[in-house]
């Protein structure tokens, strides 16, 4: 029985609160009619025909169409000259407008999407580097050579890699191990 008597406590309550917010919700839509200023009405459509449209619009073409006026009833200047009739600059425009028309249904020529491959550049007419004398082993010229003639063939081949000037890269690495900067 004490259950019975919580639930209807309870649905009483629900019940309430949902009359309440009912209530509020027509107390503000009240409020809002009376402030919210009131649209004027859209103009109704016209009672006349289209013929008779047609007509008005025919007739408003034909006064527009009155012939030129004649020379007497041309304004003047105070002296009796006719006043002069300006003419409109002509308007000067950089847009085309005489372009070669193009189809677009023809397709384009095909065209590869990859880098173009370019033509390694040959300098025929310079001198090229020197190849770097053939290594030997280092056991065979230790037991063919004296110390004097291992230094003596060394000698020779720096010269040899000196002497041609396009061997730039040999030229800098002896430099830097024979007078380093630091």
């Amino acid at each position: 029985m004490e259950k019975i008597q919580t639930l209807l406590i309870i649905l009483l309550g629900i019940g309430v609160f949902v009359w309440r917010m009912v209530q509020k919700a027509r107390e503000m839509a009240a409020r809002e009619l009376r402030e919210r200023p009131t649209l004027p009405k859209a103009p109704g459509l016209p009672t006349t025909s289209f013929q008779d449209l047609l007509e008005q619009m025919k007739s408003q073409n034909k006064a527009g169409n009155q012939p030129p006026p004649t020379a007497a009833s041309r304004p003047t200047t105070p002296a009796g000259r006719p006043l002069p009739r300006e003419q409109a600059p002509v308007a000067r425009s950089l847009e085309r407008t005489e372009v070669d028309p193009r189809s677009l249904e023809t397709m384009p020529p095909a065209r590869s999407l990859e880098a173009p491959t370019r033509q390694p550049r040959l300098a025929a007419n310079l001198p090229r580097a020197t190849a770097l004398p053939a290594r030997e082993d280092y056991w065979t010229r230790q037991a063919a050579h004296s110390p004097d003639e291992a230094r003596q063939d060394a000698r020779r081949r720096v010269q040899a890699m000196l002497r041609n000037p396009t061997d730039l890269r040999a030229a800098f690495v002896l430099s830097e191990i024979l007078k380093p900067k630091y």
